[in-house]
């Protein structure tokens, strides 16, 4: 049975989920309970929200809009939609079997994921799901069933033009340490050589930056599906921003749902990075595993096993998989923010003397893995190749013209970024030579000064692992855009204790 109401627009964001607001005395009239799924219609628009109740910012007859419902679906207030109850989603049964530790099958787990995507099960529900991934866990069967169910579930991007033997090629990290350089300079180099490099990045979750916070200082990163493959056929290559395509976006919201605890399954990473390389029919894959104290993977041991399953699973989607494995004892770059982060990778670009020497040379490794992956380079030699384009500028002018072809508007050089006004240098009180950076410290000290929202903002390392420092010398710079902002970085900062180690 349908019920009506006029809309009310609420000045609210809950972040992703839709969500509506009606009266409390509407809601026992019409036996609506709270966080019931309810299917609204308005016109020929329909669609699955959320119903909380208020009292005080809705009168009875009226049903308020969070902002994510009228904004994205252009809903005027003051007319009339509808709100059905639904009977209970089937892929309860199956979210319950798992529960219990029976095994699903690929309809049950496609029938799930359907069912997140178009958010017929509550937040409960689908944290209940996440939980299985944990406990009880899911076999080799399940894991491929999830993969390919939560890739076909969303977009689907075809970049070979029709021609079945072309090679499309991507690098991807599974992250948890600042500094992100490594992609924006690895793209440019791979496709100068002709090859097919559609990369797709992600904004800063829980770090200073992410890929796409970066690039966006010199570039638009968000872009619709039509032109990101009108850039990909002139460019052979996109940096672009991955949240607005639509790939596996059941990945998206439970990926929202195990935030607040702050921890992620080998197995979800897993699928999350291998059904989105198949929504984009990706043939060769250079995952980035680093490991150790504050990245997801701890110790080597546990790098062989995810290697393992990423090996087996991407065979089954016929994708060739390289596994980069490296301890990580601090930051690749020596900026953190996606400002000082741009510029890194410009000044590498530029050849220019303070350029960060250790994120050249990783970029320039993985670049050549992935040449010698696609058999464009000979093993031993890609990265050689690699570092030729780097040194020659083409991959600097491919860079601006993958830029330019995303819609930038100027080419802009690593000294005109301008940093926050605030700063503040941190001396060694000590000699000695770094031994390491805590990856977790620089996340809170740099997101106290304001990463990744004010790009302005963030930290800049002087000195690195291996580096010798005397008393005195400048360690790391501190960067905000007012005094605030500053002070609460020198506290998070004085809270985290000994971070850089010498």
């Amino acid at each position: 049975m349908a019920y009506y109401f006029k809309t009310k627009k609420l000045d609210i964001s809950a972040g992703n989920p839709l969500i509506v607001v009606i009266n409390s005395k509407d809601a026992h009239e019409f036996g609506i309970h709270k966080q019931d799924k309810a299917y609204m219609c308005w016109n020929d628009l329909c669609m699955f929200v959320s119903v909380d109740y208020s009292d005080s910012v809705v009168s009875t007859g009226e049903l308020g809009m969070f902002s994510e419902v009228w904004d994205k679906y252009n809903i005027p207030a003051r007319d009339i939609v509808s709100l059905t109850i639904p009977e209970p989603a089937e892929s309860l049964d199956a979210i319950r079997k798992k529960i219990r530790g029976g095994k699903l099958t690929y309809d049950e787990i496609k029938n799930v994921l359907e069912d997140i995507t178009q958010r017929r099960l509550s937040t409960i529900e689908m944290t209940y799901f996440a939980a299985t991934s944990y406990n009880p866990g899911f076999d080799e069967d399940e894991v491929y069933f999830l993969t390919k169910a939560m890739a076909e579930t969303g977009e689907i991007m075809d970049f070979s033009g029709g021609d079945p033997t072309k090679k499309i090629v991507d690098k991807h990290s599974i992250g948890g340490i600042p500094a992100k350089g490594v992609t924006p300079i690895l793209v440019p180099i791979v496709s100068s050589f002709g090859l097919v490099v559609p990369n797709t990045s992600s904004r800063a979750i829980t770090t200073p930056s992410g890929t796409s916070d970066m690039l966006e200082v010199v570039m638009p990163v968000t872009l619709p599906k039509d032109r990101i493959l009108k850039v990909v056929e002139k460019e052979n290559a996109c940096l672009v921003w991955g949240g607005g395509m639509h790939l596996a976006p059941a990945d998206d919201i439970l990926i929202n749902i195990e935030r607040p605890l702050n921890i992620e399954s080998y197995d979800k990473f897993l699928v999350s990075i291998i059904a989105k390389k198949a929504a984009m029919k990706i043939t060769h894959l250079l995952v980035d595993i680093p490991y150790g104290e504050g990245t997801k993977v701890h110790n080597i041991s546990d790098v062989e096993e995810v290697e393992q399953q990423f090996q087996a699973l991407s065979s089954r989607f016929n994708i060739k998989v390289d596994i980069y494995k490296r301890e990580s004892l601090s930051p690749d770059g020596y900026g953190i923010g996606p400002l000082l982060e741009i510029r890194d990778v410009l000044r590498i670009f530029e050849r220019h003397p303070e350029r960060p020497q250790a994120l050249e040379d990783l970029a320039i490794d993985m670049a050549g893995r992935l040449l010698e992956l696609s058999e464009v380079a000979k093993s031993g030699e890609g990265r050689q190749m690699a570092r030729a384009k780097l040194e020659s500028g083409e991959a600097q002018e491919k860079f601006w013209s993958i830029a330019f072809a995303q819609g930038a508007t100027k080419r802009v050089d690593s000294e005109e970024l301008i940093l926050g006004e605030f700063e503040e240098v941190i001396e060694a009180d000590h000699s000695g030579v770094i031994t390491s950076i805590g990856n977790r410290e620089v996340v809170e000290i740099a997101r106290a000064l304001g990463a990744p929202f004010i790009k302005e903002a963030g930290m800049y390392f002087h000195k690195k692992v291996g580096d010798s420092v005397s008393k005195g010398d400048p360690l790391v710079t501190l960067y905000a855009t007012c005094t605030d902002r500053l002070e609460l970085g020198l506290e998070v900062m004085d809270d985290c204790g000994e971070f850089i180690r010498y």
